[in-house]
């Protein structure tokens, strides 16, 4: 049986996934670590990766490269997105992971990991030949993939990130009404951007992925300690994102911190990312939110064993 490893560096998170083939269409997880390093932080301003965060993210790559190794000599594929893709000392930040860890990073544009997001998707949850758009919230962007079928039939980018809005738009928690409705209209402005730029399609669900939504998940349900089978194909209503918001909006950091299904590391950026979430289900007139656990990170990894 062969196993294969794929390491995704997002602007907030860095997730390490390792998967083993057996029968033909066949993969079982082996082993999953993921980690919040904030490699995208002060990008929006800096348009540099700081040494803080690249600095914790390169001790992550070590960490997971160890990881590995436990499983013997295994293909490693790991990519990197929004942040790495957009700041000016990349090259540096992809020799020093190389050069500390062994490991190559390849910087993927946003329309393939949007492709292999949606593969991950829909390898735990079948399409069933609907209307599906699916979105991947980020720290740096948030991509949104419209599908009939398997069949991708519009993809678009947006600088909708957890970390970007929230240095942008949130100076204090509880959020002040004001900040709160100037971080709506931005989100607002970029979502009919991101509509108009899509087949006029209506889809027929909504899929979200990445921390967010599954946090998201995790908070609806009282789901802690944290399980992933527990989170993954649960269906959010609309209003009980909106109840979920609105007691986070007036709660100050330390409250959020004591909420066990909050993942310490996003208790500030859970704002911003539930009002993405909120945004664009009004936006494309959906009245819940499916939960998938699984996206890039799988993807990569079927794409490398299926060969497709």
């Amino acid at each position: 049986m062969k196993k294969f490893a794929s390491i995704d560096i997002g602007s907030n998170t860095v997730r390490l996934l390792i998967l083993e083939s057996g029968e033909p269409g066949e993969f079982r997880e082996i082993d999953s670590i993921r980690r919040i390093t904030r490699l995208g932080q002060g990008m929006d301003t800096q348009k540099r990766l700081a040494s803080g965060p690249m600095g914790n993210t390169l001790a992550v790559l070590k960490e997971f490269r160890q990881a590995c190794s436990k499983y013997g000599v295994i293909p490693i594929r790991a990519v990197a997105t929004s942040a790495v893709r957009e700041a000016k000392n990349k090259d540096e930040f992809i020799r020093e992971a190389r050069e500390q860890s062994g490991i190559h990073i390849e910087v993927i544009p946003w329309e393939e990991e949007a492709r292999l997001t949606l593969k991950g998707v829909f390898w735990k949850i079948p399409h069933q030949n609907r209307r599906i758009l699916t979105f991947d919230i980020g720290g740096g962007s948030t991509e949104f993939i419209l599908s009939e079928g398997d069949q991708v039939v519009g993809a678009t980018g947006t600088s909708l990130g957890t970390v970007r809005l929230t240095e942008k738009y949130i100076t204090r928690h509880p959020v002040p009404e004001r900040e709160y409705e100037n971080l709506t209209a931005h989100i607002q402005e970029e979502l009919a951007g991101a509509k108009d730029s899509l087949p006029a399609v209506n889809p027929e669900i909504v899929i979200g992925t990445a921390g967010t939504v599954t946090t998201l998940a995790a908070l609806d349900k009282n789901i802690y300690p944290y399980d992933p089978l527990k989170v993954h194909a649960v269906s959010l209503p609309l209003a009980n994102i909106e109840k979920i918001q609105d007691d986070l909006k007036a709660q100050s950091i330390e409250q959020r911190l004591q909420l066990k299904p909050l993942e310490p590391g996003r208790e500030d950026l859970i704002i911003a990312g539930s009002a993405i979430v909120l945004e664009t289900l009004r936006t494309f007139d959906c009245p819940a939110l499916l939960v998938s656990e699984y996206s890039l990170r799988e993807g990569i990894i079927l794409k490398a064993l299926s060969g497709s």
